[in-house]
């Protein structure tokens, strides 16, 4: 009872906060359950943009109905996860003696660990609401099956997770004995019956067979995939979104990196007299590409049909056909660049780039990275206008070369305009100071020669006072 009313007490906190006139636009609130601290009940609120929350595939429902009379709350994202994670933790905070005195420390890739655990729970859940041995060991046991090899052999392969009964699930063939999810080498084993393109179906605790590789509609999100990538290395997926991966037990999210405004900026800037048409095009086609689950290299070229002449030998030249971003899903499957000219037109595939060795390069990314580095310094020498767009497995994406953002040329002057006149202000304002100080220092790449002497003589005269 006293569990309860706390929960009570936690779900009226947010529904204080969301009804309050003043709660601020574009932020999702979270509350821990409440704990007693010196006669009061005291919960740890957290504040979070919805935009974040919603920059990942996220699912819409974040309870589970128990029976009648209650419903549990669960993870709806990798994000949120770690969201429960961090009140939780606060939570067992207010219960140590003289709570918020002391700072506890934890590592972020603790919390995360946490939360990666807690969303795999929350998901079995979901599924299979009476097998607690599977809900609770179904991270292990992805984590586990991963880790094995079966004839020296990568495990590679999928599980679906959905309920025994689920509609829409054609079974190929039925096992008469379930196997146990966590008879993890017997599992292993049993992955290479998914080389053809089916599915092992689980409800976290046991496998029922081998079922078709199409996955049934999921109005009630019940329905999940499990994709086993090589060595360590796992994906959970819903409604072919990525909800979290595991590499090396450790939960992560592919970088978000927000290039498509920069990419349209940057097109016309290396490409003279683009039309908009091929920008968008070109967008389009970098988008694809970083939707694919495997690293991809695109090699944008103004002489796209004299370099895939050039290349012939360490390519595979096509007749130039318009490519769209459903053609190109079927020509990155293979090793090397996919040849493109500048009005989107492809020439070549399977492209082995040369180059010349620069120090622009980094010992620390991949072979892919590096050759379109070598590659791009090539053509510039050689009066070639090119763009490489690297787009790695862990997510991500490079584009080289990766011009500066362009800023109004009426900011620098205004700030250069602003810290002059703080040198005959009546006091000086140190924060405002400060701020356009440090914001000129990082900018100090756009600033003109006259821009430099402006800037030291008025910074001079301020510091003395």
């Amino acid at each position: 009872d006293d569990a309860l009313y706390r929960r009570s007490i936690r779900d009226a906190i947010l529904e204080v906060i969301e009804n309050h006139p003043a709660k601020p636009e574009g932020r999702s609130f979270f509350a821990s359950v409440p704990e007693m601290v010196e006669g009061y009940l005291v919960s740890a609120v957290l504040s979070v943009h919805t935009d974040v929350l919603n920059s990942r595939h996220r699912l819409t429902s974040g309870e589970v109905s128990l029976h009648p009379c209650r419903n549990m709350p669960v993870s709806r994202s990798l994000i949120d996860a770690a969201i429960y994670e961090l009140l939780t933790e606060a939570a067992d905070g207010l219960l140590v003696p003289d709570p918020g005195l002391r700072t506890r420390s934890r590592e972020a890739e603790e919390t995360i660990r946490s939360a990666g655990r807690r969303l795999a729970r929350d998901t079995a859940f979901r599924v299979n609401r009476r097998g607690i041995q599977g809900v609770h060991g179904f991270y292990d046991a992805c984590d586990k099956i991963s880790s094995l090899k079966y004839e020296q052999a990568e495990g590679r392969g999928r599980l679906l997770l959905a309920p025994k009964d689920q509609e829409g699930v054609r079974t190929r063939l039925g096992f008469k004995d379930s196997v146990a999810l966590w008879n993890h080498r017997r599992m292993r084993k049993l992955l290479e019956l998914t080389s053809e393109g089916g599915l092992l179906h689980t409800d976290s605790e046991g496998v029922f067979g081998l079922v078709e590789g199409n996955i049934p509609a999921d109005p009630k999100e019940t329905v999940f995939e499990v994709v086993f990538l090589g060595h360590h290395h796992w994906e959970l997926r819903h409604a072919g979104e990525l909800l979290m991966g595991v590499r090396f037990s450790q939960p992560y999210l592919p970088k978000l990196v927000g290039y498509e405004s920069k990419l349209r900026q940057d097109l016309p800037r290396i490409f003279a007299g683009i039309s908009e048409d091929a920008t968008e095009l070109l967008v389009s086609l970098v988008r694809q590409a970083e939707r694919e689950r495997h690293g991809t290299l695109v090699v944008i070229s103004a002489e796209a049909a004299a370099e895939s002449n050039r290349l012939r030998n360490q390519a595979t030249p096509i007749e130039p056909c318009v490519l769209t971003p459903e053609l190109l899903k079927h020509l990155t499957g293979i090793d090397g660049a996919v040849l493109v000219g500048t009005d989107g037109f492809c020439h070549a595939i399977g492209v082995i780039l040369d180059g010349q060795a620069t120090e622009k390069g980094d010992p620390g990314r991949g072979a892919r990275f590096n050759s379109a580095v070598r590659y791009v310094e090539l053509a510039k020498d050689r009066g070639i206008s090119t763009m490489a767009v690297v787009v790695s497995e862990d997510g991500g994406v490079d584009v080289i070369p990766n011009p500066r953002p362009m800023i109004k040329r009426s900011l620098i002057s205004d700030a250069i305009a602003e810290i002059e006149q703080i040198v005959s202000a009546a006091k000086i304002p140190r924060r405002r100071y400060n701020d356009l100080y440090d914001w000129l220092l990082e900018h100090r790449f756009y600033l003109l020669p006259d821009d430099c002497e402006r800037i030291n003589i008025a910074v001079q005269e301020i510091e003395k006072r």
